[in-house]
């Protein structure tokens, strides 16, 4: 009888199956998200949804108090904290405000209220300008000034865009009007009132998007889904205007060679705007400098990469309250760094400076201090970090994870953390106070026998280690088969102390080392989190040095752990199908059989911001793009490949596959095989189909390299 209660309490056996894997979220749920914490600081709301044995687990709003206890559903009682508190200002004795599309003046001390406008028309975003004797407001698409006095109306611009009227009774003064073929955009008013922005866009003529068409309707004709235009297409351009209301002068923030000019920003004292501006060919970012005293342009800091210049921080930049400096990020010293400069240039002064990378920057004026993603101490680790405005020591407020459910919420009291974080064999949860709050898997899953992998670092062809994720059996034993993952996005970091991007792979590794596969992880070059030399090895060549890396990792497999050299596999989808197809078309003595999930065959069909960055444009780099495209390799496959496609998929094209199929038709080989699958995108989302494509993965290493393979 003790022996059976034994039996009966005894904690259930996951399947490890290709079919209890691909269960998805209904296994490990999905991680708790949107984190906040109740204005009292007493309680963190957010949402979660636990794994319930249904296929798609619903999110529910959930409550917990501060120290991690009393969890319970429920948004939670009273306000939400809405972030640090914006400075008091002090009550003006005039206001000027808009209402009923009108615009009025209230004076605080007299108690008095006098009407500006009273038109059929729409005025509004008033202010008061030119010490409150003028008011500077918008109708339509341009700018007006009315005189407080005598109410006598000014246009300020004439941007002539569609549907814009004057403003009826308003003189003209210098007009500004809109550059041939531009369509204005958003305008940004001086703090003072004497200077405005207006940015103005061309938009590309003849970007012919690439079409996908859905074959399972409800009409049961094919419709076609529009996605993007691929690279080299025109694409649009814009630029900055600064005016001087006054007197009508123009200054233009119009690079060479820009495509984009982010929108300017004033700085708080009204006397400097700064706006950043990125070229066409991706190589440089300007921050440019307007001055109002002088009614100057000029570029106070460039960064010039000879790649393309990016990073995880790319875009962030601001200025530092009650100071006449901003802030922005940079990759110029490898990594992605703060820096803070003044309008008057000189060198920038460094806020957070390393080799390490700084992302997700938050300025927290209440406390005088950012606050920041950082990867110091360790690639693979995250914390959150404070430093002051000015720069100095960082402390840490939090540690966090790489996975892409990490998140956070600092409390109103700007010390106490609520995290979502996560372990290498445990998905992402929530933590309080270092307390965990949720457990999101089953049980059932909880059960399995799942492994935190070992990081190892692996020497290249170039003797660059290489971070890997190591897969071994228990059992392992030596002239047993081998299998390299290839994650996709390209930039992305897929090695970490933490739950992985890929965790139906993560899972699908442990049904291959039930079968005795060795199996590796790799972030190659090319992959996030490793600063600008990593980011921009793959610069004209995509299978170049990061497909080195994955060939460095089989003869590692071969020499270090002792795989049999003609018993190597290779997968990953997208990026990581990409690589798979020349892995197999320019390596294939390397690896005998590979399996290549919606993979890119030709970047030249690609979209153009991701592809153009990396192989510029195809018109103007003919050998990046040949020497990077697989389809153009197609005769060099000997060993068994297996194409798995979504058929609308809007990221890579199922025609990509399509042609993969008709080069290796036209060649007259035959160790291929392609399963599309009709109803799926670029992700899958039906169980059905994720089982379906590794049960066709899985046979596939078992009949080329595994225990059912011809000897």
């Amino acid at each position: 009888m003790f022996f059976l209660a034994l039996i009966a309490l005894a904690p259930p056996k996951f399947p490890m199956t290709i079919e209890s894997i691909m269960r998805g979220p209904a296994l490990v749920g999905q991680a708790p998200r949107g984190l906040r914490w109740s204005a009292d600081g007493s309680e963190v709301r957010f949402q979660w949804a636990k794994a319930d044995g249904t296929p798609d687990p619903r999110y529910k709003a959930y409550v917990v108090k501060k120290d991690g206890t009393g969890l319970k559903l429920g948004a939670g009682d009273g306000p939400a904290y809405e972030g640090p508190a914006r400075p008091k200002l002090e009550q003006p004795e005039v206001i000027v405000y808009e209402s009923g599309g009108d615009l009025y003046l209230n004076d605080t001390v007299k108690k008095t209220t006098k009407r500006l406008t009273e038109t059929p028309d729409t005025e509004s975003n008033p202010k008061l300008v030119a010490g409150g004797k003028s008011v500077v407001y918008t109708l339509g698409n341009n700018l007006y000034r009315i005189n407080v006095d005598d109410l006598t109306k000014t246009q300020l611009t004439d941007l002539k865009d569609e549907g814009d009227k004057n403003s009826p009774g308003a003189s003209k003064g210098t007009l500004i009007k809109t550059p041939a073929g531009m369509k204005s955009g958003t305008f940004a008013l001086s703090p003072d009132g004497t200077h405005a922005s207006i940015d103005f866009t061309q938009f590309a003529a003849g970007a012919k998007r690439a079409d996908v068409p859905n074959y399972i309707t409800s009409s049961n004709y094919p419709e076609m889904i529009s996605t993007f235009p691929r690279v080299g297409a025109p694409q649009s351009h814009n630029k900055t205007l600064v005016i001087d209301l006054e007197n009508g002068s123009t200054f233009e923030i119009s690079p060479t060679k820009s495509s984009r000019v982010t929108g300017l920003r004033w700085s708080p004292d009204g006397i400097s705007a700064v706006a950043i501006a990125r070229s066409e060919d991706h190589k440089d970012e300007w921050i440019y400098g307007f001055d109002e005293k002088t009614d100057k342009v000029s570029v106070l800091w460039n960064e010039h990469c000879d790649a393309w210049v990016g990073g995880p921080a790319r875009g962030t930049f601001g200025w530092i309250p009650d100071s006449n400096r901003f802030y922005f990020t940079s990759e110029k010293n490898g990594y992605a760094n703060l820096y803070s400069m003044i309008p008057a240039g000189g060198a920038p002064q460094p806020i957070v400076t390393g080799d390490f990378e700084v992302s997700d920057v938050r300025l927290d004026a209440e406390r005088k201090r950012f606050t920041f993603v950082s990867s110091e101490g360790s690639p693979f680790k995250r914390h959150l970090d404070t430093v002051p405005l000015s720069g100095g020591p960082h402390k840490k407020l939090a540690d966090l994870t790489a996975d892409e459910d990490s998140s956070y919420a600092i409390a109103p009291d700007g010390v106490t953390v609520a995290v979502v974080r996560s372990k290498p064999n445990r998905p992402a949860e929530l933590f309080v106070n270092n307390v965990q709050v949720t457990s999101s898997p089953t049980e059932e899953w909880l059960a399995g026998p799942w492994i935190e992998p070992t990081v190892v670092m692996i020497p290249s062809t170039d003797g660059v280690k290489v971070p890997t994720r190591f897969y071994k059996p228990k059992d392992w034993k030596k002239g047993g088969p081998g299998v390299i993952f290839v994650h996709g996005a390209g930039y992305l970091q897929n090695v970490y102390d933490g739950w992985s991007h890929y965790f139906r792979e993560y899972m699908f590794h442990h049904v291959l080392m039930e079968h005795g596969y060795a199996v590796l992880d790799m972030d190659y070059r090319g992959s996030a989190g490793y600063g600008r030399d990593w980011r921009t090895a793959i610069y004209r060549h995509m299978g170049g040095k990061d497909l080195d890396d994955e060939i460095a990792g089989a003869d590692w497999l071969v020499q270090q752990q002792g795989v049999a050299k003609d018993r190597l596999g290779i997968y990953g989808g997208s990026y990581g199908g990409f690589i798979t197809l020349m892995a197999m078309f320019t390596k294939p003595d390397v690896f005998a059989a590979g399996a290549a999930l919606r993979p890119v065959a030709d970047w030249s069909t690609y979209n153009h911001q991701y592809t153009s960055e990396i192989l510029n444009n195809p018109q103007d780099d003919k050998e990046a793009y040949r020497q990077s495209s697989p389809i153009n390799f197609a005769a060099g496959l000997k060993g068994a490949l297996l194409i798995c496609h979504g058929m609308v998929d809007t990221n890579v094209p199922f025609q990509d596959s399509v042609r993969v199929t008709e080069k290796l038709i036209e060649l007259g080989k035959t160790n291929w095989e392609l399963a599309p699958y009709p109803v799926e995108d670029h992700a899958f989302t039906r169980p059905a189909s994720w089982t379906d494509e590794y049960r066709r993965i899985f046979d596939l290493f078992e009949r080329t390299i595994g225990s059912k393979r011809k000897k």
